[in-house]
């Protein structure tokens, strides 16, 4: 069997209270990636902007880009970095993973963590017991693959399920704008 460790370079993102707050003025303001950030990537929704989390500090390590595959130790779910939030410094709660070779695509990796009831199960046995539950670089890494696809294969199936998670987003909100529509109208407004 195949691991993720062996096709993919994980790596966590920098812990929280290594990020001192500059207030001298010299530093740049950055944006933190968090799980509303993450909900955003997955179904291709913009969220509000007032409500991100910034930080003044000379920060030098490594920033988010688009395209980057995340994965989040708080809920156990993979995404694809967009454009939106290129730039963002990404906490030790995440993991960012790249691959080793050529012959994986990221959109399809992320459907296989998301989606594969051989994953979840994995994820599952490994967390019994935990009373705060995080997913484990270690565990993240160790998690057995199924048998890959040709990297066509895996473009098709990635691409699709991107697009399919943007489309029942789009339709959920479709649904709620039309709760709200008709509540508004039969209140008479």
């Amino acid at each position: 069997m195949v691991c993720i460790k062996d096709l993919f370079h994980s790596n966590t993102g920098v812990s929280q209270y290594r990020l001192d707050e500059d207030v001298t003025g010299e530093a740049k303001t950055y944006t933190l990636y968090g799980q509303n950030e993450l909900y955003e990537d997955i179904h291709g929704v913009p969220g509000e902007r007032q409500d991100r989390k910034q930080i003044k500090t000379t920060f030098t390590g490594d920033l988010l880009e688009e395209g980057d595959l995340l994965f989040s130790a708080i809920s156990g779910e993979a995404t694809i970095v967009g454009k939106d939030h290129e730039g963002y410094i990404f906490t030790q709660n995440y993991v960012r993973m790249v691959p080793t070779s050529k012959q994986i695509d990221l959109k399809y990796m992320m459907f296989l963590i998301n989606e594969h009831p051989s994953i979840k199960r994995q994820f599952q046995q490994n967390l019994q017991g935990s009373q705060v539950i995080r997913y484990s670089l270690k565990l993240l890494k160790d998690i057995e693959l199924p048998k890959l696809p040709p990297i066509e294969v895996q473009r098709i199936i990635g691409d699709v399920y991107y697009k399919e998670l943007r489309v029942r987003s789009l339709q959920q909100r479709v649904a709620h704008n039309m709760y709200t529509l008709r509540v508004a109208q039969l209140q008479g407004v």
